[in-house]
């Protein structure tokens, strides 16, 4: 390496066929931080045996907890789309308790439906309006089925042995929903 006096200040000129000292003082003070750090990357953590089965416990807790919470609010999701045009007197209740469960701002009880929903990181006010909209909206269509099978019964009421499409029981149910809505 070579260096030539300017006016101005000094230039610097490499020179390959000269070895570059200060580089190669810097490789190996590098290389020995590297040499002295290495061996420490491969150590393993001190763990206590206690330690290691709480942590993973834990997880396997908190797994289990999350899928106990997801099967309340699957089955609470379930009762009030499954049994919204209940027939029956059980069906009906189911879908009262989940309407009810639904729509109670509860943050007091652990499996209220504010709770479940904020435990699995689910927007409790979203839920609930989207299944208030589902709810409206397969009403809707149910009550046109009705209406149509009503017009179709009318236009063919001369037929014998036909079978009826509604009972009166799902009318009235139906026509429940419409008047709490």
């Amino acid at each position: 390496m070579t260096a030539k006096r300017l006016n101005q200040g000094i230039e610097v000129v490499e020179d390959s066929s000269q070895p570059v000292r200060g580089h190669k003082e810097v490789t190996m003070q590098e290389k020995e931080t590297l040499d002295e750090r290495l061996p420490s990357l491969f150590e393993p953590d001190t763990l206590l045996p206690v330690q290691y089965f709480e942590a993973m416990r834990r997880k396997h807790l908190l797994e289990g907890e999350k899928r106990l919470i997801l099967s309340v609010l699957e089955d609470g999701i379930e009762c009030f789309m499954k049994y919204v045009d209940a027939p029956t007197g059980k069906g009906q209740r189911l879908f009262r308790d989940a309407e009810e469960w639904i729509n109670l701002h509860d943050k007091q009880w652990i499996f209220s439906f504010d709770n479940v929903c904020d435990m699995l990181d689910i927007n409790p006010d979203y839920m609930r309006r989207g299944l208030h909209e589902w709810k409206q909206k397969r009403l809707a269509k149910l009550n046109h089925q009705s209406e149509d099978a009503a017009e179709t019964k009318a236009h063919h009421s001369d037929r014998p042995g036909q079978r009826k499409p509604e009972t009166a029981q799902r009318k009235r149910h139906l026509h429940l929903h419409k008047v709490h809505a």
